[in-house]
C-alpha cells in the first residue's frame, strides 16, 4: 500500500496546510460552497452545511490555541473517496499540550470537498511533551509542517 504524497494541488494538503496555519477562510476555499460535513467527535455526532459552517467549525476546535503542531499528516485515495489525516499537537490557554488525531473521507468535484465524513480522536494528553523541549521526537513516518498550533473537539 503506498500513501499518496500530498501536494499544493491536493485539496487534502490544502485543506491541512491551511489548518495548520490556521487561515480558515483558505481552508473555506477548498471546500464546495454547499460542502456536507458530518463529524463523529467526542462527545458526540454533529453536522453542518455550507462552507461557512465547516471551517467555522474547525476554527471553533483550533481557532484559540496558542501553541499548534503539525505532527503527521498525508492523503490517498481510497476507491472515489479521498482520506485525510493529520495529527497535531495543540496547546490551548491554560491547559497543557494535547494530541489529536482526524480522520476526514472526502467527495470531490473539481478540486474542491463537496463532502467531508469526519472522525476525531478528541484531545488527548501529550504525555512526551512535558519532558521535552521543542519539537516532537523524530519519526520516519512523520511529515511535519510549518505550523504553530492547532486543535479539535472535547477533552473526552
Amino acid at each position: 500500500m503506498s500513501t499518496r504524497q500530498s501536494s499544493a494541488i491536493d485539496p487534502g494538503a490544502a485543506l491541512v496546510a491551511a489548518l495548520a496555519e490556521r487561515d480558515f477562510g483558505r481552508l473555506a476555499n477548498t471546500l464546495a460552497p454547499d460542502v456536507r460535513m458530518r463529524a463523529l467527535i467526542p462527545p458526540g455526532a454533529l453536522e453542518v452545511s455550507g462552507a461557512d459552517a465547516a471551517a467555522a467549525r474547525f476554527a471553533s476546535w483550533f481557532g484559540e490555541s496558542n501553541g499548534l503542531e503539525l505532527v503527521r499528516s498525508g492523503s490517498d485515495e481510497v476507491g472515489d473517496r479521498l482520506h485525510v489525516f493529520y495529527r497535531l499537537r495543540v496547546k490551548r490557554p491554560g491547559d497543557s499540550w494535547k494530541l489529536i488525531e482526524q480522520h476526514l473521507f472526502c467527495a470531490l468535484d473539481e478540486g474542491r470537498i463537496t463532502a467531508l465524513d469526519l472522525v476525531c480522536s478528541g484531545f488527548r494528553l501529550d504525555r512526551g511533551h512535558h519532558h521535552m523541549k521543542g519539537s516532537p521526537k523524530s519519526d520516519p513516518n512523520t511529515r511535519r509542517g510549518s505550523a504553530r498550533s492547532l486543535g479539535c473537539a472535547a477533552n473526552s
